[in-house]
């Protein structure tokens, strides 16, 4: 009974300390609580703040699209800048960077392309098939300009960055075939050895097996 007794009195007394604390620091606690309301409440309103920027940069792409689709080049590019501009760090400007550097490689503006490429991958790269994608058109960009040892580099890296995607294969394709335009033999053969060691099953082995045979003549 005496250890119940104690029990309950130290709980009386914490219980009495503990109101007082409040009573003596109540501005402060009331204060500590008002920030974490105001922090609760900014998480909140931020977040829809977000999902409302995302659904308005899905329907803005979703227009982008349709003008890109139907190879209007010019308007989608104009849509699409808006998208990138007023929606920057949202997933729907992310996928419009990459189409943005596309359309540009289909007006021939390979400078402009490059950059945006390099934009989205400087930006969001947050999936690995757009980033596979903005890494080969940036290859694509020099390969189109005709600077082949350029952009036989940039294949390769690319196929070893991204060893696991589908595009793998035809980067190391890509890469040969320029090492062979600008006259580096040895380093074409080596893209193509490893395409066929590696990827044994692709559809480009059989392509790469006669362009072995042929360096190798």
């Amino acid at each position: 009974v005496e250890k119940k007794q104690m029990k309950e009195d130290k709980l009386v007394t914490f219980w009495f300390k503990a109101i007082e604390w409040i009573d003596q620091y109540q501005q402060y606690v009331l204060g500590g609580l008002a920030a974490i309301i105001i922090l609760i409440a900014g998480v909140f309103f931020y977040k829809n703040y977000k999902s409302g920027q995302e659904q308005h940069a899905a329907v803005q792409f979703a227009n982008a699209k349709q003008l890109y689709d139907s190879q209007n080049y010019n308007a989608a590019v104009d849509t699409l800048v808006r998208l990138t501009n007023d929606y920057s760090g949202t997933a729907s400007a992310g996928v419009g960077t990459v189409y943005l550097a596309n359309a540009f490689m289909f007006k021939k503006d390979y400078p402009v392309a490059e950059r945006y490429y390099r934009t989205y991958l400087d930006d969001y790269d947050d999936d690995p098939i757009l980033s596979a994608a903005a890494a080969a058109g940036i290859a694509a960009t020099f390969d189109e300009r005709g600077d082949f040892a350029k952009a036989a580099e940039l294949y390769e890296q690319a196929a070893k960055k991204f060893s696991d995607s589908y595009r793998a294969p035809q980067l190391l394709m890509d890469a040969a075939r320029c090492y062979r335009f600008a006259q580096k033999s040895e380093a074409a053969l080596k893209a193509l050895t490893e395409l066929v060691e590696k990827y044994p099953k692709s559809k480009f082995v059989e392509e790469a097996k006669l362009l072995q045979a042929e360096l190798k003549s």
